[in-house]
């Protein structure tokens, strides 16, 4: 039987065919593959009377870089023709032919390595990318990626009928933009600067195709929305309502926080290994951090008093907006209590010190030389921290920390006034078994408790999505001896049909929030240094949008 012929492969063939032309030759130099190749066309139409011309006038050379080949850079040596243009009232008298399926006009890269480099480069910083280039031995550099991004030119002719809303911070504290998305496809339609009811107008404006709009409990959002689009169903978010909750709980907590370090405790509350007695030298620095904060506080309440309010303080004070409110709120300076002993290296110990310090060695010498036995591998000034600490605890020693803290045997650990609000507004089922301890303890105030049992109602009712338990929670607040309870329920019954919406309809922000983490990652990718139209490109760019 006669072996079939083998074709000897031709050059010309794909993938190494250049439509159009002629590959004359390939040479290669280190790491440099050129393929000179020669133009076929006999005629070209001339780009500005788009009259055809087959009237040769010459030759000229383009040098473009193509995808590599075999880990080698590829680059094209074309020749093309010049043609002369028979419309005597053309403007042009020459022109060149164009290649513009794979070879854009005055182009130093081909089509097909642009697109490939134009995914890269959204991906990545313009370092970065530029650092893999070089992997793949493509030229470039970091003014071309940025180059690349800004010259992209992004289709977004999308139509969205549910839109998400949410702030983002250029700089944090400072300036701000809002962002817009398509709760539907979950993709970013549009990124403005500012977010104030002026900025979101426009926008909505030019598309009153939207039916639905999800955002926060921004006032500014609401007014925009309500001039602009009209004919949308505002929906708060749960998620903010939540948070809001939260808020109000760190309030009350606040308020009553000096009441509650004063509730009796009971023997199982009391810490099995109390906080390592601080040196002399750390009681100094806390007491000047702690006097430091009482100025501050001072300062608040006073200017609280002259009537300035919460949103003008920083102007005045130029601090933590978030400090400078809970300051506002307090009604007694908020002492910073110690939080749970951190795992140190006694740590595998502290059972042992204490079943030996229940017998009666309190002696640090005779301790710290059992458990070296045992392998304790720290220092023997650790071990007579803790054994201080414990004498504290015992009743045998009493000492007041120039902090303004006294430590004693019925002190008890209870958490930062943040961590409180949480214990408050989680759902119990989630709390560990100390966490349900200081939750109990807690709710052993009265005031505490009442508010205690509103907050898991309306937990309850935003996770249900009832209606009903909504008006009836609103009646039950309504009567609450709590001042900050009852302004709330008043800001919720100013924005009730917005909330309702938000019980009724499935949709929230949790799509729009996850968009303005991608968007912070993308600003940390590249060093907090992209301008906004840069940082808009990014953001707005998904494969298939160009």
């Amino acid at each position: 039987m006669p072996e079939a012929s083998v074709r000897k492969p031709n050059i010309n063939d794909p993938p190494f065919a250049l439509p159009g032309f002629i590959i004359t030759s390939t040479r290669k130099e280190a790491n440099q593959l050129t393929i000179e190749a020669k133009s076929t066309a006999t005629a070209a139409i001339c780009p500005a009377c788009q009259q055809m011309s087959v009237n040769r006038h010459g030759w000229y050379a383009r040098q473009p870089q193509d995808l590599p080949c075999i880990g080698q850079n590829v680059g094209l040596q074309l020749t093309v023709r010049r043609f002369v243009c028979l419309n005597l009232y053309c403007t042009k008298k020459t022109f060149v032919e164009r290649f513009p399926d794979w070879l854009p006009f005055y182009a130093r890269r081909t089509e097909r390595l642009t697109q490939v480099m134009r995914r890269v480069s959204f991906e990545l910083s313009a370092e970065s990318a530029r650092r893999i280039f070089r992997c793949f031995q493509i030229i470039s550099s970091g003014d071309t990626v940025l180059r690349i991004v800004k010259q992209t030119v992004l289709v977004n002719d999308t139509r969205p009928r549910v839109v998400g809303l949410d702030d983002w911070a250029i700089r944090k504290g400072h300036r701000y933009g809002s962002m817009m998305i398509d709760q539907e496809t979950k993709r970013v339609v549009e990124l403005v600067k500012g977010r104030l009811a002026e900025d979101i107008q426009p926008w909505f404006a030019v598309h009153p195709e939207v039916e639905i709009v999800t955002r926060d409990r921004s006032a500014d959002y609401r007014k925009g929305l309500t001039l602009a689009a009209p004919q949308a169903t505002q929906i708060a978010d749960r998620f903010h309502l939540l948070m809001n909750l939260r808020q109000l709980a760190q309030r009350v907590g606040a308020s009553a926080y000096n009441r509650l370090k004063k509730l009796p405790v009971s023997a199982d509350m009391r810490p099995k290994c109390p906080p390592f007695a601080r040196s002399n030298s750390q009681q100094r620095r806390v007491a000047a951090s702690r006097q430091q904060r009482l100025d501050l506080y001072n300062e608040v309440q006073r200017l609280k008093a002259e009537g300035v309010s919460i949103g003008n303080l920083s102007l005045h004070l130029h601090k933590n907006y978030y400090t400078l409110r809970s300051y506002y709120h307090a009604e007694a300076f908020p002492e910073r209590m110690p939080g749970r002993t951190p795992h140190s290296i006694l740590s595998p110990y502290v059972d042992y010190l204490d079943q030996r310090f229940e017998a009666g060695c309190t002696r640090q010498a005779e301790l710290f030389k059992e458990i070296w036995t045992q392998g304790y591998t720290g220092s023997a000034t650790v071990v007579g921290r803790w054994l201080k600490a414990k004498r504290i605890l015992a009743g045998e020693d009493s000492i007041t920390v120039t902090t303004g803290l006294e430590i004693t045997s019925s002190s008890t650990i209870l958490p930062s006034n943040y961590k409180l609000s949480w214990l408050l507004v989680l759902d119990p089922v989630k709390l560990d078994d100390y966490d349900q301890k200081i939750l109990a303890h807690l709710r052993s105030d009265a005031m505490i408790d009442n508010f205690y049992a509103l907050a898991q109602a309306f937990r309850v009712l935003l996770k249900d999505r009832c209606v009903s338990a909504f008006d009836t929670w609103l009646d039950t607040a309504d009567l609450s001896p709590l001042k900050s309870v009852r302004n709330f329920c008043k800001s919720l019954r100013d924005e009730y049909t917005f909330i309702r919406a938000a019980l009724e309809h499935e949709w929230s922000n949790g799509q729009t929030e996850g968009q303005v983490n991608r968007l912070k990652f993308i600003k940390r990718q590249m060093y907090g240094r992209a301008g906004f139209e840069l940082l808009r490109q990014k953001v707005l760019y998904y494969p298939g949008s160009t």
